[in-house]
């Protein structure tokens, strides 16, 4: 699921300066609040919000301190001392994911100083030369220094890269960083780098701060800065980006979020080693090779369920009502289906229901699959559910539209770099004619809103659940040169068909929600007629359209979010 934390946050230049502001605010943590006398008001609560916060801090539960702060913004967002101590803790937690992932101390933070120059020069050229919008240098080394005041206050950086220093040193050392962060201007790549050089030598001259350790601050620091969905990645991340790419990974075929008690699963992947040892969603992994996960982050404990093909594991799985069992799983190779249920959700009528979890590699071969299994059955008319896939590869969601499709735009890109800039038109032949329902929600983003959005506005389809996510930004992925890491860069924004940005997000032509609360293990019953209300709200308006075309009444749809009518093809 993407997180919206940063959506509301604004410009680069607005993040920079919230960045700054935290910092500035972050020596005054402590019990008491400290309100904005113009907006501040003791009896609404939100004093006491505040206060919860800064505890949450204190006790370095960053996390938790973040959807709070996230949640108070929403009901005073005149007070901006919540978006401030927001950012910090996102700061924190970013670094605490950094230091926690395996390949980023064993890789990266082992690097030669020169190799550290030559990645961070990498970074800045492709920041430079292919993010959407232009980007003031200044600003991203900016956000470096602020990266690094915050990892001078955190232990395990301490402990790794700063084990000989004072405390009065690294207080030394962070005034100076305040001191000269205005005067961070590069013109240039070349005086960005000076900048950086200047600042690692003070800091070992200072407090004997690994050159390495400063480096990686700035490397992350520079995409930190831009948006919420650019990323510099650790090689592992690089690896399970392009596992998720590809449709298969080396591991148990988990899927999984984090627990106070370990690791819960939220889905188990069909012919994995964990489908085969019986593992099921809501069941809570404790304990690894003996080793307690319990306290520990998400990354951290997934990272303990790493290995190489054919390794094995042992795991100690709990579920609420039941004794906890032991199983040992085998590593092995495990393909990921995007296609995740396939049926005739009314034979009768000729209604099939197919869910779509994300676009892939092998997603377009995984459709036309099914789709043939449902032609086969004599389909008429097909629920294409959508909702909750995040998206995934444009190229997939472009072929899979066109293959709805015989004329029309299906997408315009816009960026700034060679090839970033493209419009997708559909061809004349049509590999599907059968009419179309398609549902989202509030967490189908990206590809996903592409394929609703181009079949929507082009008339193909109806869309019926919540708005969508409206992420409306492509992302590039470039390998370094200098080390085994990369870049998840936006380099351009998507447009729908009628040339609206999908910021905006996909708003269907009927709005249902799911109403049903979730049962102890997060599901809603989706895919469930009986316990889907979005699913049974299209089911029966798919009768309906269907009844109405045998009694050949005039097949339309209702004003789409544009307020035009369109024929359903």
């Amino acid at each position: 699921m993407i997180s919206p934390r940063f959506r509301h946050l604004g410009s680069i230049a607005c993040l920079i300066s919230l960045t700054y502001s935290a910092l500035h605010a972050a020596d005054a943590v402590a019990p008491a609040p400290v309100p904005n006398a113009n907006t501040a008001n003791p009896a609404d609560g939100s004093d006491q919000i505040y206060r919860d916060g800064l505890k949450l801090e204190i006790n370095r539960e960053w996390s938790k301190a973040a959807d709070l702060y996230e949640s108070a913004m929403a009901k005073w967002p005149q007070r901006t001392e919540f978006r401030q101590r927001l950012v910090l803790c996102e700061m924190h937690l970013r670094l605490q994911k950094r230091y926690q992932d395996q390949s980023f101390r064993r890789i990266l933070l082992q690097m030669n100083a020169a190799d550290c120059v030559k990645l961070y020069s990498e970074i800045l050229t492709r920041i430079d030369n292919s993010y959407v919008d232009p980007v003031e240098l200044s600003s991203l080394g900016r956000r470096g220094v602020d990266n690094l005041e915050v990892a001078l206050r955190d232990p395990e950086f301490q402990r790794l890269n700063a084990s000989q220093a004072t405390s009065a040193q690294i207080q030394e050392l962070r005034a100076w960083l305040r001191q000269n962060r205005s005067n961070v201007l590069a013109p240039n790549r070349e005086k960005a780098n000076e900048i950086v050089a200047t600042i690692a030598d003070t800091a070992w001259a200072t407090a004997r701060i690994s050159r390495q350790a400063v480096y990686m601050e700035f490397v992350f620091g520079a995409s930190d800065a831009l948006d919420e969905f650019s990323s510099c990645l650790t090689p592992d991340k690089l690896e399970d980006l392009y596992a998720v790419i590809d449709g298969n990974f080396v591991g148990l075929g988990v899927e999984l979020k984090d627990d106070p008690n370990g690791l819960v699963l939220t889905g188990v992947i069909r012919g994995g080693p964990a489908a085969e040892a019986g593992l099921a969603v809501g069941e809570v992994i404790t304990t690894v090779d003996g080793l307690s996960l319990q306290g520990l982050g998400l990354d951290q404990s997934a990272s303990r369920l790493q290995g190489q093909e054919g390794s094995s594991v042992e795991l100690v799985i709990s579920h609420s009502g039941a004794p906890s069992r032991k199983v040992r799983l085998m590593r092995r190779p495990v393909d990921v289906e995007s296609i995740v249920d396939v049926k005739m959700i009314d034979p009768q009528q000729g209604i099939g229901y197919l869910k779509m979890t994300g676009f892939q590699k092998t997603t377009n071969r995984e459709l036309r699959t099914a789709l043939d299994q449902l032609n086969a059955k004599s389909m008429k008319m097909l629920i294409l559910d959508l909702r909750g896939n995040p998206g995934g590869l444009l190229n997939c969601s472009v072929e899979i539209a066109d293959q709805f499709l015989s004329k029309g735009v299906i997408v315009t890109t816009r960026g700034r770099s060679d090839g970033q800039s493209q419009v997708y038109q559909a061809k004349p032949e049509v590999d599907w004619n059968f009419p179309l329902v398609i549902l989202v929600d509030r967490d189908s983003a990206s590809a996903s809103e592409i394929l609703a959005g181009a079949l929507q506005e082009n008339g193909r389809a109806e869309v019926m659940g919540e708005r969508s996510f409206g992420k409306g930004s492509v992302q590039s992925i470039f390998p370094m040169v200098s080390v085994s890491a990369g870049l998840k860069l936006t380099t351009a924004r998507f447009y729908s068909p009628l040339d609206r940005p999908y910021t905006q997000g996909v708003t269907p032509n009927i709005i249902t929600r799911q109403v049903a609360k979730p049962n102890a293990e997060g599901a809603t019953g989706a895919g469930n007629t009986s316990e889907d209300y979005v699913l049974r709200s299209a089911l029966e308006h798919a009768r309906t359209k269907l009844g109405n075309v045998a009694g050949g009444t005039n097949r339309t749809i209702g004003a789409t979010n544009s307020g035009s009518a369109n024929e359903l093809r």
